[in-house]
């Protein structure tokens, strides 16, 4: 099985991997598929990487593109000890879970990461969209 070249580069995202005290697992690339399948893939695109937000539930956007915008959002809609699976804009860097409070205790390092990325709620079915320069989007995963 080929994985088009998925998680070759994870040095991108090292210092949150070696953050103190958390728990980060890089996902296979069968488990970024299967968590993809739940949330990123239930949404259409538009123009590849973003996600079209016609007829879903929108639950906010906001204009903050920093890590305090991204932890304000993390602990609205994750419980503190929910599992957050982030999908990077770059498929060669491997995606991550970890505990919702370490995404919010880190979400500089997360937002610095990349350029764009999306984070899976996975016990409140929201997902995050986040795109540099342009802020948020949080939505309800649709059926």
């Amino acid at each position: 099985m080929t994985t088009t070249g998925y998680g070759m580069h994870p040095e991108s995202i090292a210092a949150l991997l070696a953050a103190p005290g958390e728990a980060a697992i890089v996902l296979t690339y069968a488990e970024d598929r299967a968590f993809a399948d739940v949330s990123l893939n239930r949404f259409a695109s538009v123009n590849s990487t973003r996600l079209d937000w016609q007829g879903v539930e929108v639950l906010e956007r906001a204009e903050e593109f920093d890590g305090d915008g991204l932890r304000e959002l993390v602990r609205r809609y994750g419980g503190e000890d929910e599992l957050v699976i982030v999908f990077w804009g770059n498929h060669a860097v491997p995606s991550i879970a970890l505990e919702a409070q370490a995404v919010a205790a880190h979400a500089e390092m997360v937002v610095d990461s990349c350029y764009e990325c999306w984070l899976y709620f996975t016990d409140a079915h929201v997902l995050v969209e986040f795109q540099d320069g342009e802020g948020f989007v949080a939505a309800r995963i649709p059926n």
